[in-house]
């Protein structure tokens, strides 16, 4: 092949080469770091740690959460907002955020759904604890307040087209990290001086790493820039970072292995003269071109260069960081690399021309000197062995996988995470609901519900019966209610004659009237004390949305139909947390019910059913002893 064409090949090679290459790190970058929900999740918890990011939420939880209730306090909405900051920058919220952030993951590739909606479940448990003493009667109303969108916006077919596209990034990576070594060694293999070729090689991957670098930094700029908030552009900056930092980490370290790479194979070769090189670069900026076409590309080239630095010199000044940096980089390592091998002991580099034998017949190179040929070794092999490295302690920092959130233990032990649920030994207490409240006689707790779990109660055994609230107040227990009459003669040893007698006799004490029918706890008779089972279970659900690492059994002695059960249960939003692992063999271990987010484990004494996650107590799972 003639020389001329052979060039011509090489370059082309390695621009092919450098293509693929900025393809790759993208495409392996975004396979990572994107559709990976786990780690999309985690940056989002990182970005969630920046004060704007987390001023920025606090702001529309204030605006969705409280203002929505009482809306004559928008004058102290800062003082709100303030509070609730503090509650955004909380762990349990952390942990809250991540889940909807992995929603809205889901829902991004969903080709199916055309809307993109963040959604914080259970904000207004988080807000009530907040404000309970800025407000408690607006605690009150903002703790009924179950989801906030955060951020919603209609994509359309993009969502398609994303699903579409990242099945083919995640193919894409490895083809193309492949493909870049197929180019690079076959313009190795056709050049004629594989030195130079692999120093142009490395010069690409430097050219490539600044591109990305300067590429991040003019598109967080224009990012940010279409923000008009100052707020909202320090938290667009913060998310960019979370994000997109590992990429422009990436950028650097792309760009430092190529200057690196590039600057043994010039010291192997022929060193640069860098200073030269620059007086001739100086030379083309600053001498005016003869001819009519090159003086006016030199003058149009200069206007644009002037006009962006003026406009936009951040961008300008990345680039200018970016390519210094590479320069130094470039400089070090070949200065080192000369350390060590030093042309001149018989390499190529170091045999002149001799004049009185150029026109003679051309002879073989003289092979280099054992000593040189070891020099050389040692540069490639210290040249790899900081590439190796760079690669290794790049991996290592963090950048291409962001872990998650600590987590504080299961059910307050590390230890215990690993084991199943029925290798763990709870707190328990027996009739649960029997507390020192208003209406209750003769309580066996000395501890509300809400207390108990705060203790680390982390079993509840409660009785759940069909009541009357009459307009005095008083719950009536209703005994023609299913399986009623039967639970309270087993438990009281009563027959249906002293029932009977029992019935007249409330009537005698004021328990009388049309009441509302409802679900309540109590302890055989409702009259004796009543607790409504809805605000137990909202009691349940706001301790488990606080506490994301516990998990709570709850055995129900049940005098009511599974599927009134199952409805109170799921008006409570608890369902969604309900477990559904197995019951027969080897339960789930804790930290597998914590990570799938089935952290609390309903059961019933005596008609189970209704739901999947509602299972009988006796079967598999309890057993009652002689005590």
């Amino acid at each position: 092949m003639p020389s001329r064409r052979r060039r011509i090949v090489v370059r082309t090679l390695i621009v092919a080469a450098s293509g693929v290459l900025l393809l790759a790190v993208l495409a392996g970058y975004v396979s990572r770091v994107a559709l990976d929900s786990d780690q999309f999740a985690n940056r989002a918890s990182v970005a969630l740690k920046d004060p704007a990011v987390r001023t920025l939420i606090a702001d529309r939880v204030t605006d969705k959460v409280v203002l929505r209730q009482v809306g004559d306090l928008i004058a102290a909405r800062p003082i709100i907002s303030a509070a609730v900051a503090g509650v955004v920058g909380s762990q349990p919220f952390n942990d809250l955020f991540r889940s909807g952030v992995r929603s809205i993951h889901a829902s991004l590739f969903d080709r199916s759904d055309g809307r993109l909606t963040l959604r914080v479940a259970n904000v207004g448990t988080f807000v009530a604890a907040s404000l309970e003493q800025l407000h408690p009667a607006l605690a009150s109303a903002a703790a009924t307040t179950r989801r906030v969108v955060v951020v919603q916006s209609n994509v359309g077919e993009a969502s398609a087209r994303v699903a579409h596209v990242a099945e083919r990034v995640r193919l894409l990576a490895p083809l193309l990290a492949l493909l870049f070594v197929v180019l690079a060694a076959a313009a190795l293999a056709v050049s004629r001086s594989r030195a130079t070729t692999v120093r142009q090689l490395g010069l690409a991957a430097a050219v490539v790493g600044v591109v990305v670098f300067v590429g991040l930094a003019i598109g967080r700029s224009i990012v940010v820039g279409r923000l008009h908030d100052p707020d909202a552009q320090e938290a667009a900056r913060a998310v960019w970072d979370a994000y997109l930092g590992g990429l422009r980490a990436g950028a650097v370290a792309v760009a430092a292995v190529g200057a690196v790479v590039a600057a043994v194979a010039t010291a192997l070769t022929r060193p640069l003269d860098v200073r030269a090189r620059a007086r001739r670069l100086a030379a083309r900026l600053t001498i005016e071109p003869t001819g009519t076409a090159g003086r006016a590309l030199r003058g149009v080239a200069l206007v644009a260069l002037g006009a962006l630095l003026l406009l936009e010199p951040g961008w300008v000044l990345s680039l200018v960081v970016a390519a210094l940096g590479v320069v130094l980089v470039y400089l070090g390592a070949m200065s080192l690399a000369r350390l060590v091998y030093r042309p001149g002991a018989g390499g190529e580099a170091a045999v002149p021309a001799i004049p009185e034998v150029a026109a003679a017949e051309p002879s073989e190179p003289t092979p280099p000197a054992r000593s040189s040929r070891t020099r050389r070794a040692a540069v490639v092999l210290a040249a790899g062995a900081v590439i190796a490295v760079g690669v290794v302690v790049f991996g290592a920092s963090g950048e291409l996988t962001t872990p998650a959130p600590a987590a504080v233990g299961c059910n307050g032990s590390v230890s215990l995470c690993d084991r199943p649920l029925n290798d763990v030994a709870l707190a328990a207490t027996h009739n649960s609901m029997s507390v020192p409240l208003p209406g209750w006689f003769s309580a066996e707790q000395t501890l509300t519900i809400p207390q108990q779990l705060t203790a680390g109660v982390r079993g509840l055994l409660i009785d759940t019966y069909y009541g009357d609230r009459l307009p005095n107040g008083r719950v009536r227990t209703d005994v023609s209610g299913f399986d009623a009459v039967r639970r309270i003669e087993e438990q009281g040893d009563l027959g249906t004659a002293a029932i009977s007698q029992a019935t007249r006799l409330r009537e005698r004490l004021g328990f009388k009237g049309k009441g509302e029918r409802g679900v309540y706890l109590c302890h055989g008779f409702c009259e004796l004390g009543a607790t409504k089972l809805s605000e137990v279970l909202d009691q349940l659900d706001d301790f488990l949305v606080a506490n994301p690492d516990e998990v709570v059994v709850v055995v129900n002695q049940d005098a009511i139909r599974p599927a009134d059960f199952v409805t109170a249960v799921k008006d409570a939003g608890l369902d969604r947390i309900a477990y559904r692992g197995p019951f027969t063999g080897r339960f789930l271990t804790l930290r597998q019910m914590i990570d799938r987010d089935q952290r609390v484990v309903f059961l019933a004494e005596e008609h189970a059913g209704g739901a999947e996650w509602y299972r009988p107590a006796y079967d598999h799972v309890v057993q009652e002893t002689p005590y």
